[in-house]
């Protein structure tokens, strides 16, 4: 068995996932070279993989490149979120975004990864960067659900996605601490360039989430970054809590 408890992993499986990881984090096809480079991988085991991933119609081949098929439809109608989770969220999530004059989310802990369960954008042009990220360590949602849960659960890579992210475990601890000691987590911009979040933990007996805002890091500053925000996010975390329990 692994540390986390789960069975001994299939490696040729996992390099399989890694390739798709690639192919989904990156908004434009993307070539085995560039997979290669991201993976550790050779370029020829990448195309035995992505070669694979093609003719079972999860990748599909653009020129010399690849992108994920549509196929990922199907599979996303299959494993959406329970409607009561995200009807639940909703209300506490929207009044949030509109109080703060902010994107608004809120995530839960699935499998070492933070994944979206509802999101209130209240940029009117809909360009703000959406929440989205596989690690746990570079936003203030996923920092928030660390500091929730034991140590043991720290990742052990911390990729940089910003010149700001934590990658350094010994720093990430003492970041934690301090997220223990205060009740929120602060992010400046560690997941996106130019941009600033704040989050407070959900917990309940059946879940470990975050709710969080986000917004340009020269406009969510200051006092209002570091008291008013999270002063709504405790209280907003209150409310989720206490309809999820």
């Amino acid at each position: 068995m692994n540390a986390d408890g789960h069975g001994e992993t299939i490696d040729a499986t996992a390099r399989s996932l890694s390739v798709l990881n690639v192919l989904i984090d990156t908004p434009e096809p993307v070539g085995v070279t560039e997979i290669a480079s991201q993976t550790a991988m050779t370029k020829s085991t990448v195309h035995k993989h992505v070669s694979t991933l093609a003719n079972l119609g999860y990748v599909t081949k653009v020129g010399r490149q690849y992108e994920p098929s549509i196929r990922f439809l199907d599979c996303a109608r299959r494993v959406q979120w329970d409607t009561d989770l995200v009807d639940t969220a909703r209300e506490p999530v929207d009044e949030l975004a509109a109080m703060a004059n902010e994107v608004a989310g809120f995530v839960v802990e699935q499998n070492g990864v933070a994944v979206d369960v509802y999101c209130a954008d209240q940029y009117a042009s809909g360009t703000f960067p959406a929440y989205n990220t596989r690690h746990l360590h570079c936003s203030a949602a996923g920092k928030a659900i660390l500091a929730a849960l034991p140590n043991d659960r720290l990742e052990s890579e911390l990729p940089a996605l910003t010149p700001h992210t934590i990658t350094d475990g010994e720093e990430l601890q003492s970041e934690l601490d301090r997220i223990r000691e205060r009740g929120f987590s602060l992010d400046r911009q560690e997941q996106f360039a130019a941009v600033n979040s704040v989050a407070v933990s959900v917990e309940t007996d059946s879940l470990t989430g975050a709710v969080y805002v986000s917004g340009r890091a020269d406009e969510l500053s200051g006092k209002r970054f570091e008291e008013n925000i999270p002063g709504l996010l405790l209280s907003a975390s209150r409310l989720l809590t206490d309809a999820l329990e």
